[in-house]
């Protein structure tokens, strides 16, 4: 897919002038407007100016509010310029579907924006009559970006055909300050750049999303919003505001971090600031909690396996672990009313079926879900790329016995974990409320066709992962034919993979929705016997002969698996019951020499396809 070659805030050439030059001679005492002070509103942001220019003009004196009120009115923004500028301007029904779009997608997990500030200055700018609307330039580049990726989220193309929401990004990128002046507005600036990150990201350009999260995260630390008590005259509902956002842009900044390979901006220790709490009379923060858990968890993913940190075996094997049962807890631990149930019966949502479920409730439960998933699978996606890259080397009997029963057994719940995202995919589509054009459920399809290929790299000719595969690329199909131009990359993708294990690539239109796979997906998964009870497959581990349980040397990788005496003991077992104490094989598996392990699937596929030979295997 072909991309623009603009990139906001940095290659700009215009700023948007916020203060008036001063007219004051160097002697005089002009009151400035603090960095920390977060101004979540046009309204608060106009006040801050008008008191401002009110000191300027009276030294000496304090302003009060009713002088505020006559001297300097906000900003007016000349509606006949923007409507030359963009083109037909949304109607008042569009931008509050385009608001609503985006809320229902992205709006309650996370909180780039303050919705209700948001929704008032909409109906300012669509109640006032006049030429001159009193609205401040940069909420005009935040309502652009929100039409932007409401439009994308839509997946209503321009129309000269370009990416939805194309016309409204562009003018806002023309419109956003420089980034020394962008700071001058506070919130309302970090906001703009997470919002531009977010278009981005949904955009598949992770890089340029990876950039511009990355500034709107420095841009808030900048404003103190890391730090616990940091601007304590500020009014309730900004303080709730500012804790949000920070986290939100927290959020952002760790999946993007994640997904592309880069370090992270802030470490853990450095942030002070209260986790997402609930208060009386805003809308409640509990999804947001849940994915900050999970971001967290994320960060410590990219920090401890994918970043070649060299630390000590013990250390390492202990931190993986230690992510491992937090992940656990996340998913055991959900909110009662986003708990879900995966059973080969059907899905369930706080105790209702998945389609009888709430919308909004059906769709947050599934992000928070996917989400911890994602990052199950991100853990431990490094053991089954090392048993594919052992299945393909001739001198290796089986890929199973180079890693001890445990490390299998993680593998398997690496499985199941995919498993149970495809099957809440498959019920997002059957409900059509599958983002048409979104990172998360692409990424989390993707991901899971992923897996489903290392499956049948691992165990050639018993097409364990067949119909997981042809899940993924139904869905991917069907994003396609919604017009999802991102998801045909990533069907490219998946189906040159599955070329090079010599399997049946399918082309159809994938608009008929596939046959439900709950049945099968939601039971347990084991290498030797695919999916089926606990039972059936604790019989086949029984029944396999002890010498096979070993064989050779394993560059260092089979150094704990002399005791066998658990070899038989983790069929069914869970990521919290899994010990991997003393498991220095851990260790190696995830240090191979010559295979670093980058957490981008792409990137990892293109390492593992240099190290092993793809010819035909029986």
């Amino acid at each position: 897919m072909s991309q623009p070659t603009f990139s906001p805030t940095f290659e700009r050439i215009r700023a948007v002038e916020v203060l008036p030059a001063p007219t004051s001679s160097p002697a005089r005492t002009a009151r400035a407007i603090a960095p920390e002070s977060a101004l979540s509103s046009s309204e608060t942001f106009g006040s801050e100016i008008k008191t401002l220019l009110v000191s300027r003009s009276n030294p000496g004196s304090a302003a009060s509010p009713s002088t505020n009120t006559g001297v300097t009115p906000l900003p007016h923004i000349d509606r006949r310029g923007l409507l030359e500028a963009i083109g037909p301007w949304p109607t008042e029904e569009e931008a509050h579907a385009m608001l609503d779009t985006v809320v229902f997608n992205v709006g309650i997990s996370q909180q780039l924006f303050d919705v209700r500030a948001f929704s008032d200055n909409l109906a300012v700018l669509y109640q006032e009559t006049s030429t001159n609307v009193r609205l401040t330039e940069i909420w005009i580049v935040e309502a652009l970006l929100v039409f932007a990726v409401g439009r994308l989220l839509q997946s209503r193309d321009d129309e000269n055909g370009d990416l939805p929401g194309t016309r409204f990004f562009q003018e806002a990128v023309k419109r956003t300050p420089l980034l020394s002046d962008l700071r001058k507005h506070g919130i309302v600036g970090v906001e703009v750049m997470a919002l531009t990150a977010l278009y981005l990201q949904i955009a598949d350009r992770k890089d340029d999303a990876y950039l511009h999260s990355n500034t709107a995260l420095r841009l808030a630390i900048s404003h103190g919003m890391h730090r616990a008590n940091s601007a304590p005259c500020l009014r309730r509902s900004d303080n709730v505001h500012r804790n949000r956002l920070w986290w939100s842009i927290y959020m952002q900044e760790r999946r993007l971090c994640a997904a592309g390979g880069y370090p992270m901006s802030i470490e853990d220790y450095a942030i002070t600031t209260a986790p997402p709490y609930e208060i009386f009379g805003f809308p409640s923060a509990t999804a947001l909690g849940v994915n900050v858990k999970t971001a967290r968890l994320t960060g410590k993913i990219t920090s401890t396996i994918h970043s070649q940190k060299d630390d000590p075996e013990t250390m390492f094997i202990n931190n993986v672990q230690n992510i491992l049962h937090s992940l656990y807890e996340v998913e055991k631990t959900m909110p009662s009313e986003y708990f879900m149930e995966i059973r080969p019966a059907g899905v369930l949502v706080a105790g209702r079926p998945f389609m009888d479920a709430p919308t909004t409730t059906s769709r947050t439960s599934s992000s928070l879900y996917t989400s911890v998933y994602m990052a199950v699978i991100h853990t431990v996606r490094p053991i089954l790329l090392y048993m594919a890259r052992n299945s393909r080397d001739p001198e290796r009997e089986d890929a199973r016995n180079e890693v001890s029963p445990a490390l299998v057994r993680l593998a398997e719940i690496c499985v199941e974990t995919a498993s149970k995202t495809l099957v809440i995919l498959q019920e997002l589509r059957k409900k059509e409320i599958l983002a048409k054009n979104a990172f998360h459920d692409l990424d989390a399809t993707f991901s899971v066709g992923y897996i489903f290929v290392l499956v049948e790299a691992i165990n050639p000719g018993k097409n364990l992962g067949f119909k997981g595969i042809d899940g993924s690329r139904s869905i991917l199909r069907y994003l396609v034919g919604l017009g999802n131009r991102a998801a045909a990359n990533r069907l490219a993708e998946l189906d040159q993979m599955c070329v090079h294990l010599a399997l049946p690539v399918q082309h159809g239109t994938g608009q008929t929705p596939q046959q439900s796979l709950t049945d099968m997906l939601a039971k347990p998964f084991s290498f030797e016997s695919g999916y089926g009870v606990v039972e059936q497959t604790i019989a086949s581990l029984n029944a396999m002969e002890r010498p096979r349980s070993r064989s050779g040397d394993v560059d260092g990788a089979q150094a704990c698996g002399e005791d066998d005496q658990q070899s038989f003991g983790f069929s069914g077992a869970d990521l919290a019951s899994i010990p991997l104490e003393g498991e220095n094989s851990l260790y190696w598996v995830y240090h191979t020499p010559g295979f670093s392990f980058t957490g981008v699937e792409q990137t990892d596929w293109e390492a593992l396809e240099n190290q092993i030979s793809w010819g035909n295997q029986s």
